[in-house]
C-alpha cells in the first residue's frame, strides 16, 4: 500500500484494517527510532472504528519499542501543535477526514508538527510487506493517555491573538460536521466571550460529515434563513478545513480567507508577507487581486503538505487551499481551521471590512470542478487520454485545466477555470467525455 495525498485512506472493513495498523504501526515505529524519535501521539476523529484502529496502532508502537501518549478524539492541528511541543515526538492522527463513517485512515507528523516527507514515507512503504519482529520485552514501549489534550491546545488557540481581541456580543453558528472539532470550536468561541449556536456537535461514531455544510455549501444559507447569527464557520471531520459565512450565508472559502490574511499581514508589516503559497485550484482571480495588493502568489500541487513545505522552503508564513485548509506558520505548521477562524475574524476587525465587502475585492474567474466515479482511475495516466488533455490546453492557452486521481477518493477530479462560461463548459464537457 502506498502513502495518498494525505496519508493512508480507505474503508476501515477492507483497507485499513486493524491488521494493516498493527504492522503500519510497528514497520513505522522501527523506521522513526532511527531519527531519534522515542515516542509518539495519536489523536482520532469520532469515527466508529477509531478506537479499533487506535488499539491496532497502539500495539504497532509499543511492540517496535517506542511509547505511546493516547490524546483521544482531537483535531489534526492539535496533534501537530502537541507533536512540535513534546520532545522526541512523533505524531499520529486516525481521520478520514472529509470521507465518510465507514472510511478511515493514518497520516504522520515530524517533530516540528508538519506532514512527513516523502522521503519518509518511502521508508515506510518499503518496510511494509515486512514482517513484523517485535523487539525484547525489557525494549518495549509504554502507553500513556494525555487528559488535558484539548485544553492545551484550545489556551494556545487563544494565544495567537494579540491585544484585547474578543468576539463579545458575537453571535456564531459552528456546524462541527459531528467530527474532532464537536467540543473544541464551540468552547474556544464561548471563552473568547461569543454565544454559539450548535449544530452537528453530536457525534456518535457514525453521523460525521453527514449534512454538513463545509461539504454541502448550500446548507449555509439555509442557516442564514432559519437562525440569526453574525457569523457561520463550518468545519471537517478531522478539524483542519473551514468555510465561513456572513449572516446572509455569502460563503468565505480558503481563497477567500488567503487573501484576508494577507491584506492584514501586508497592512501591519508583518515580515515574510509579500508573498503567499496556493495551489493550481486556487481562482486566477483571487493570484490578480493579490497582485494590486503588491502579494506574490506561488502555486503547488494540490494538498496541504504541499503548501506546507513550499512555505518551508521559501521562509513564507501564510499558505491555504481554496477547500480551506489554511497554514499560518507563526502559529502552527498545519492546517488548523480554529485558528484560521479567530485570526480570519481578528483581521476582518483590523482591516474595518466584511465578508461582504473582501468579496467584491475579487474578481472570480468561472472555474469549476467536478468529480468523476469511474470503474479504471488509472485511465488519467494513458498516453492517449494525456495526450488528448495536453491537446485541449493547447487549443485554449488563456485555460487552466487540471486533472487528476484523488488521492484520498477512488475518484477522478477535474478542474477548468476560464475567461468566459461558455469555455469553461465546452472544456469540462469534453473532459467528461474522454473519461465516460
Amino acid at each position: 500500500m502506498k502513502f495518498g495525498t494525505d496519508g493512508f485512506r480507505g474503508p476501515a472493513d477492507t483497507i485499513i484494517t486493524p491488521d494493516f495498523c498493527l504492522k503500519l504501526g510497528f514497520h513505522t515505529g522501527t523506521v522513526i527510532k532511527e531519527k531519534g524519535y522515542d515516542s509518539v501521539i495519536i489523536g482520532k476523529d469520532t469515527r466508529v472504528s477509531g478506537y479499533m484502529l487506535e488499539a491496532a496502532l497502539q500495539a504497532g508502537f509499543i511492540s517496535a519499542g517506542i511509547d505511546v501518549k493516547l490524546a483521544g478524539p482531537i483535531p489534526t492541528p492539535a496533534v501537530s501543535f502537541l507533536t512540535a511541543t513534546y520532545a522526541g515526538q512523533f505524531g499520529v492522527v486516525i481521520s478520514a477526514s472529509h470521507n465518510p463513517f465507514y472510511d478511515n485512515g493514518v497520516k504522520f507528523f515530524n517533530r516540528y508538527g508538519r506532514k512527513i516527507s516523502e522521503n519518509l514515507e518511502q521508508k515506510i512503504e518499503n518496510k511494509l510487506e515486512k514482517p513484523n519482529e517485535p523487539v525484547k520485552a525489557k525494549h518495549l514501549g509504554k502507553a500513556f493517555r494525555i487528559d488535558s489534550a484539548s485544553g492545551r491546545y484550545v489556551e494556545y488557540c487563544k494565544s495567537t491573538l494579540k491585544g484585547n481581541y474578543s468576539l463579545q456580543n458575537k453571535t456564531i453558528l459552528v456546524d462541527a460536521a459531528n467530527g474532532a472539532n464537536y467540543k473544541i470550536t464551540p468552547m474556544l468561541l464561548r471563552e473568547l466571550g461569543a454565544k454559539t449556536i450548535n449544530i452537528n456537535c453530536d457525534p456518535d461514531g457514525f453521523n460525521i460529515n453527514v449534512n454538513s455544510a463545509v461539504l454541502n455549501q448550500e446548507l449555509f444559507a439555509e442557516y442564514a434563513q432559519n437562525y440569526e447569527f453574525d457569523y457561520c464557520v463550518a468545519v471537517d471531520g478531522d478539524g483542519d478545513r473551514i468555510v465561513l459565512s456572513d449572516n446572509k450565508g455569502t460563503i468565505f472559502t480558503g481563497d477567500d480567507i488567503l487573501y484576508t490574511l494577507a491584506s492584514r499581514n501586508k497592512m501591519i508589516g508583518k515580515d515574510h508577507s509579500d508573498t503567499v503559497v496556493g495551489t493550481t485550484m486556487s481562482n486566477q482571480g483571487v493570484v490578480e487581486a493579490l497582485g494590486k495588493l503588491g502579494v506574490s502568489f506561488l502555486r503547488t500541487d494540490v494538498g496541504d503538505k504541499y503548501i506546507s513545505r513550499e512555505l518551508v522552503k521559501h521562509n513564507l508564513n501564510v499558505g491555504a487551499e481554496p477547500s480551506g485548509h489554511v497554514i499560518q506558520r507563526e502559529f502552527s505548521e498545519s492546517g488548523d481551521a480554529n485558528i484560521a477562524l479567530i485570526q480570519t475574524l481578528a483581521a476582518l476587525q483590523e482591516l474595518d471590512t466584511t465578508i461582504a465587502e473582501i468579496k467584491k475585492n475579487i474578481d472570480y474567474k468561472p472555474l469549476s470542478l467536478k468529480n468523476f466515479s469511474v470503474s479504471d482511475i488509472e485511465v488519467v495516466e494513458s498516453e492517449i487520454f494525456i495526450e488528448s488533455i495536453n491537446k485541449l490546453k493547447k487549443n485554449h492557452p488563456e485555460a487552466r485545466i487540471s486533472v487528476r486521481k484523488s488521492g484520498t477518493e477512488p475518484i477522478i477530479r477535474a478542474m477548468v477555470e476560464a475567461e468566459t462560461e461558455k469555455d469553461k463548459d465546452f472544456i469540462l464537457g469534453e473532459i467528461e467525455s474522454l473519461i465516460s
